[in-house]
């Protein structure tokens, strides 16, 4: 069978390496205005899922983290001396508790989304009406990517979990 691509267009590998590089270093960026504040990827993934899942007891973000309780316990404990997280008794089971954000955790989300979009709208604005409509082309492709990837991670999770 040939090759239907032109001899010009990269290969599958050249694009996703392509694709991860640009991605990682747009992250790296975007990420820049929380970081300053001491919030490192792995706690701003931990924000995240409170933001979007809380509150949670320890083992739930753990889990949903796809970390061990050592190391969400540690993280945890860097989250509420930091004062982004905090930890209130479970009304359900006075021996357990749950996390979620403190105010100072949903500020710095917000802060991070508010400045980071901000600065890639700018960047946006760059570039030329072609390099835009190439980009509104592509966005659809890249959160199918995204997506497939996300439920990818959720299922393995999953099946670790399940595992244990």
């Amino acid at each position: 069978m040939s090759d239907p691509r032109t001899p010009d267009a990269p290969s599958v590998g050249e694009l996703a390496g392509g694709l991860r590089t640009a991605v990682n270093r747009l992250a790296y960026v975007l990420r820049l205005p929380v970081a300053a504040e001491g919030i490192t990827p792995t706690r701003l993934s931990a924000l995240v899922v409170l933001m979007k899942h809380g509150p949670l007891r320890p083992g739930a973000l753990a889990e949903r983290l796809s970390i061990s309780a050592a190391s969400a316990s540690r993280l945890i404990d860097v989250l509420i001396d930091g004062g982004w997280a905090r930890r209130d008794p479970d009304p359900s089971d006075g021996r357990a508790c749950l996390l979620s954000l403190s105010p100072q955790g949903e500020a710095a989300l917000e802060k991070l989304r508010r400045e980071g979009t901000g600065d890639l709208a700018a960047g946006i604005e760059q570039l030329t009406d072609e390099q835009r409509e190439a980009l509104s082309a592509a966005l659809p492709v890249l959160v199918t990517l995204a997506d497939g990837y996300v439920a990818t991670a959720a299922t393995r999770t999953q099946s670790v979990s399940a595992g244990s």
